[in-house]
């Protein structure tokens, strides 16, 4: 038997120190979370989830919409998507929530967390998407739709209004 058959050769011994390498970071890695977060955050695409979803028409002359909210790693946000004739949809507007947290509110004795019904008695439909601060503070976000300009101005409720 000669001294090379029984002891490993450098090639083998650089990929066992390699292979060693690899094992201790990917160990360090398991076990820090911070480095963790990091690394699931580089490797994995964008988390998007949606929550709700509501659809009718804003009023008698239209549009008639489907509205999403969205929850992904930057916070909520809403989608309104206006139905064609055809029944396909079309992307209108992105609207920033700027709250992380979703939140539930009554609508004719039902728990909702996105809603599409007549907040200030005008006849034309307002979209209401409730939320939650960082301080838990409850924020009910509604959103009316401008004929003239075919966007959504965000608005305040009304005094007195309850749903």
């Amino acid at each position: 038997m000669t001294t090379s058959d029984s002891t490993f050769k450098k090639t083998e011994l650089a990929l066992m120190g390699l292979l060693g390498l690899v094992a201790m970071t990917l160990v360090t890695v398991a076990v820090v979370p911070s480095l963790r977060t990091k690394i699931k955050e580089a490797v994995l695409i964008e988390d998007r989830e949606i929550i709700a979803k509501a659809n009718g028409n804003l009023s008698a002359a239209g549009p008639r919409v489907t509205v999403l909210k969205i929850k992904n790693k930057s916070g909520l946000s809403l989608e309104v998507y206006s139905q064609e004739e055809n029944g396909s949809l079309v992307l209108m507007t992105k609207l920033p929530l700027f709250e992380t947290r979703d939140g539930y509110f009554l609508l004719q004795g039902n728990a909702t967390n996105l809603a599409i019904t007549d907040v200030d008695k005008d006849g034309i439909l307002e979209i209401v998407a409730p939320t939650y601060d960082e301080q838990m503070v409850p924020r009910l976000n509604i959103f009316k739709f401008n004929p003239a300009t075919k966007t959504f101005d965000r608005m305040t409720a009304p005094e007195g209004y309850s749903p």
